[in-house]
Parts: C-alpha cells; sequence; structure tokens
C-alpha cells in the first residue's frame, strides 16, 4: 500500500519541480487521494481518477519516429503538427504548454491519463509528455515541461528576434518561476505535505517574496516601454510565463488571506503584460473555454483548503 501511495503522490505533486519527488510522510497523502478519488476520468479530457482502478479504455501512446536527428530535426520546424497532451486534469505543469498551444492556435487534444500503467513507458517517468504529428505522419515524442515550452514557444516565435533577445527571454521566465516554486512551497504544498496554515504562508509570500518581485519587474518592464512585454514589442514566452503567474496568484488566494498585490492599479506594468496576453484573439478562446475553466475548478479544489 505504501508503495502505491507514494507512486500517486510522486505523480501528483511533480506540477511546479521539474525534479523527482523521492520522500513524502505516507499520511500526507491521504487528503490528496481522497480528493483523487472523487473525480472521474473522461476518455479525451483527463482528470484524476481512483488511483489503481484501470479506466475501462486506455488508449496506447502515438509511436515515435525513428530516424536521424536530420530527419527529426526537420520535422521539428513543422508549423501544421498536430498534438496530443498527455497530463492530469488541472493546471499544473502541463498548463503553459497548454496556454502555448492555445496561443498558436494548435490543432491538440489531451489523451486519457492511467498513470500506473502509464508512467513506466515516459521517457522520464513523469508527466507531462507531447505527442507532435506533423504533416508528413513524423511523430515526435517531447518531454519534460520547460523543454517543451522553450520548443513550443520558438515554433511560435516567442523567443525573441536574436540570440540576445533569447537570452533575455530566459532571464525573465526563469526569475519568474523561482517566484512561482516559492509560492508552490510557501503557500500549496512544503516538503512534508500540504501547508497547514495556507494564509499565514501566503501573507508571508505577499509580503518577502512577491514584494520584491513586483518591485523588480515592474521597473525592467518599465524600462522596456511600459508596452507590455518584457523584450522588445512582441509577446514572447516570458510574458505567457508572468502571466500565467498572476493567473495562479488569483486563483489560488487562500480566503482570508492579505490581497495578492497585483492589479492594474498598483502594479500596472505587470497587469499591461497580462492583459496584452489574454487579448491575443487565440489565446482569449482558450482561456474562455469550458475546458480551461473546469481547469481553474479542479486546480483551486486540489490546492486550496475550504
Amino acid at each position: 500500500m505504501y508503495k502505491r501511495l507514494s507512486l500517486a503522490a510522486t505523480a501528483a505533486f511533480r506540477f511546479y519541480s521539474s525534479s523527482p519527488v523521492t520522500t513524502l510522510s505516507t499520511t500526507s497523502h491521504l487528503p490528496l487521494l481522497k480528493q483523487l478519488q472523487q473525480q472521474p476520468l473522461r476518455r479525451l479530457d483527463p482528470i484524476f481518477s481512483r488511483p489503481y482502478i484501470k479506466t475501462r479504455t486506455t488508449m496506447a501512446f502515438p509511436t515515435p519516429t525513428v530516424a536521424s536527428s536530420e530527419v527529426l530535426s526537420k520535422a521539428a520546424t513543422s508549423h501544421d503538427s498536430t498534438y496530443k497532451v498527455l497530463y492530469f486534469g488541472i493546471h499544473g505543469r502541463a498548463e503553459i504548454i497548454r496556454n502555448l498551444l492555445g496561443y498558436g492556435d494548435a490543432k491538440w487534444e489531451e489523451l486519457p491519463i492511467d498513470w500506473p500503467a502509464q508512467k513506466t513507458k515516459t521517457p522520464f517517468q513523469c508527466v507531462p509528455v507531447v505527442f507532435e504529428t506533423t504533416a508528413d505522419g513524423t511523430i515526435l515524442e517531447l518531454a519534460e515541461a520547460q523543454a517543451i515550452e522553450r520548443y513550443l514557444a520558438k515554433k511560435y516565435h516567442l523567443m525573441g528576434k536574436n540570440a540576445w533577445e533569447e537570452h533575455k527571454v530566459n532571464e525573465f521566465f526563469t526569475s519568474t518561476d523561482g517566484a512561482m516554486l516559492a509560492f508552490h512551497s510557501s503557500v500549496l504544498r512544503g516538503p512534508n505535505g500540504p501547508i497547514e496554515n495556507q494564509v499565514e504562508g501566503a501573507n508571508k509570500f505577499y509580503a518577502e517574496v512577491l514584494a520584491k518581485f513586483v518591485a523588480l519587474h515592474e521597473a525592467y518592464l518599465a524600462k522596456n516601454g511600459s508596452n507590455g512585454h518584457y523584450v522588445g514589442h512582441q509577446t514572447t514566452l516570458a510574458d505567457i510565463k508572468t502571466s500565467t503567474f498572476i493567473d495562479r496568484l488569483l486563483l489560488l488566494h487562500p480566503t482570508g488571506a492579505h490581497e495578492v498585490g497585483i492589479s492594474k492599479d498598483k502594479t500596472p506594468n505587470l497587469w499591461k503584460v497580462r492583459e496584452t496576453v489574454h487579448a491575443h484573439p487565440s489565446f482569449k478562446k482558450w482561456i474562455d473555454s469550458a475546458r480551461y475553466k473546469e481547469l481553474d475548478v479542479s486546480t483551486r479544489k486540489m490546492f486550496i483548503q475550504a
């Protein structure tokens, strides 16, 4: 039983960390598993299901094409590919990936997940995993969240216009990612399980981490002309990362905690980044979709105490 609990928890907790979770207390799994058991799995619309009860149908993974690096590199330049995403039914580590696919107006769908049966078939025994099928039928298997994010960002021309701009995009992306990790460990889940006092954790995070993040990023955005972008005059991965971070801070605000401290009046430059990303037609279509709203509900239910 302990092994089963550990596997379920490891799968569930690899949302904001790229390193495996190896030690988790058994008792801390129980509230999470109770939530998992209450949510059904739907075909091509995955959400957490009862661990270790197999779904009625487990869809086989697409078979990646075996070819030379040159052939696969050429296939990776395709701009008319379709995608299949393997991940749980929350935002988590697949959030930026889904957002990029939405921003790029890609044709994509979600694979049903039966994690105990699928885990050993994934490249690094973790999710998300994305399968890209190009127009000529080549299938590319993409693994590790941030590697996939950068891959898709390059495909959609979201990494700047040159090597220097790409570096700056990565700088801001990494800075925001650090703040996201701090939020997760301070408010949502620590090394020993769920945070007992989320209000206290949130207030401390807002005062000690977010305030510094806001001050630095407001200044950088002002230096770039307060135009709703971190780099140049076009949307980049850095913009989408920060917009997503703000969305998650607002969604996962513990009831009774201080205000998040990011708004149009208090942080006009950061807010303009969010507004600019949200205004993109295909991205707006994605965040207005029923599926996105379902992910909002399941993510808050998973992480925020009632």
